[in-house]
């Protein structure tokens, strides 16, 4: 009996193909319903071969996650839950069923069929570790964060949402200080005692600019009546003002 039992989609068979042959050049005993001969009752030995596989892999797609026509992988893949076998593998950008998404899946959505592919590896680590009941590794996180027009390198979206937050308290903070010193700048003048001298001042800031105005105005106006060059009713007027 095989070791590895593939789970997939007839629909998948062409894309499945390199995915049995690299696991069979890794070395693993692989079985898929490729190998059931005519005679062969079909249902009975899937039920044989389930039984005996020491790892049943799903193979996700388009067609595997549609729960009408993909009964029999989902089906096949309980049965891997339940022996605390399952492995599973993406290659179509899909999420696992409802009622799988707690298995950790290879996600080969973007895989040419190398079997260099860092992404194969670890799915061959993943079932290999399944087969001789070793930890299953851990796949590798990225650490960067990208989108159009950003690259974060090495920076988790963690670490930029708490900057972000950072950012507006410190920008939070400086508002509330500067509102806070014109509020006491403002409140210290009101405070202040007022006195004569106090009052003496601000009067001589205000009359002192309108008496520089009216003495400019009379010199004028006399110039201009002394030249001619203004009404004499108006000449009349500054004459009766100054005595003249």
């Amino acid at each position: 009996m095989a070791d590895v039992f593939i789970s997939y989609k007839k629909s998948d068979a062409d894309r499945v193909r390199p995915l049995v042959q690299n696991l069979r050049d890794a070395g693993l005993d692989v079985w898929w319903d490729e190998g059931i001969q005519p005679s062969t009752s079909w249902r009975a030995e899937i039920a044989t071969q389930l039984a005996a596989a020491k790892c049943v892999v799903a193979v996700w797609t388009t067609d595997s996650v549609d729960h009408e026509q993909g009964a029999w992988v989902m089906e096949e893949a309980t049965h891997g839950q339940a022996r605390k076998i399952p492995s599973a593998v993406r290659l179509d950008m899909v999420s696992p069923p409802l009622g799988f998404g707690e298995t950790q899946y290879a996600d080969l959505a973007a895989w040419s069929g190398g079997a260099e592919d860092p992404r194969f590896q670890h799915f061959l680590g993943v079932v290999q570790a399944i087969v001789r009941s070793e930890p299953i590794p851990v796949a590798p996180r990225p650490t960067h964060f990208e989108a159009p027009g950003i690259k974060l390198q090495g920076v988790t979206m963690q670490n930029v949402n708490i900057q972000v937050g950072q950012g507006r308290d410190e920008a939070e903070e400086e508002s509330d200080v500067d509102e806070s010193e014109t509020r006491r700048e403002t409140a210290a003048r009101r405070s202040q005692p007022f006195s004569p001298s106090m009052f003496l001042t601000r009067a001589i800031g205000v009359i002192f600019p309108l008496v520089a105005i009216v003495v400019f105005i009379f010199s004028m106006g006399n110039m201009a009546c002394d030249q001619g060059n203004a009404p004499i009713a108006f000449c009349n007027v500054l004459n009766s003002i100054t005595g003249k």
